[in-house]
């Protein structure tokens, strides 16, 4: 099932340019305006927010298999999950960029003068509220990733500092059945003090509570937030596509 906000697209291919008018009027201007700024900002934007969707909706499996990979105590797997989010992050960071590039666009008037120029503003802040949202997606991302990273270096360091200081052992002791409390969920989640609790220390188990889950529940809830938002932008853009010539699917 298409989406709604998917659906623009679909209506921006079928809309037609504004037919030029042989009328100056201020209201044919208006009208451009609001066109102008469909075409030219509001579609592209709608582009580049489902692009980031997709990649925000592919890291919740990684964090689903980070968790069951961190149980099992399989290293490589948790190193190779963690390698594929952070491939997410470069194509989010440019999305983003690229949609506030747009948003900021001269095309929006800075005092409305007209329903046109007040259903183009809405519409840019009804976008300005999904990315604000996805951002939020981005940074738990990029701050899972860049937490797990710094606590491998300092692990291996620990490691080599003991080494060092104890040639005759090479082999690191084996980690009791739950471990000490994980830094990792330190990133990007609230109340980062439940990290030192010891009913969220990590454990060995593949059943029960995992402390790890905390990461995929949080995406879950940005993705309703962002989809609240969406729905909400869609709406604005809907009304505005009749009057540039487009059908609403």
């Amino acid at each position: 099932m298409v989406s709604r906000i998917a659906a623009i697209l679909l209506a921006a291919l079928a809309a037609p340019s504004p037919s030029p008018s042989p009328l100056k009027t201020i209201t044919h201007v208006r009208a451009v305006r609001l066109c102008s700024g469909l075409k030219r900002v509001v579609y592209p934007a709608v582009g580049r927010v489902l692009q980031n969707d997709r990649y925000i909706a592919q890291s919740r499996p990684l964090f689903r298999d980070y968790v069951k990979q961190s149980a099992t105590g399989n290293h490589a797997g948790v190193d190779l999950d963690v390698m594929r989010l952070e491939r997410y992050i470069t194509p989010l960071v440019k999305n983003t960029q690229a949609i506030e590039a747009l948003l900021n666009d001269p095309v929006f008037p800075v005092h409305p003068q007209s329903q046109s120029d007040a259903d183009l503003l809405a519409m840019r802040t009804a976008l300005q509220d999904v990315l604000a949202e996805q951002k939020q997606a981005l940074d738990l991302i990029s701050g899972f990733t860049d937490t797990q990273q710094l606590g491998e270096l300092q692990q291996a360091g620990s490691e080599y500092q003991a080494i060092g200081a104890n040639p005759q052992h090479t082999t690191p002791p084996q980690p009791a059945p739950t471990q000490e409390p994980n830094e990792i969920l330190n990133a990007g989640i609230p109340n980062p003090q439940r990290s030192y609790d010891p009913r969220y220390a990590t454990t060995n188990s593949l059943e029960g509570f995992n402390p790890l889950n905390a990461f995929d529940s949080r995406m879950d809830e940005f993705q309703q937030q962002i989809t609240v938002s969406e729905n909400q932008a869609s709406t604005a853009i809907f009304k505005a596509v009749p009057e540039c010539g487009g059908k609403v699917p």
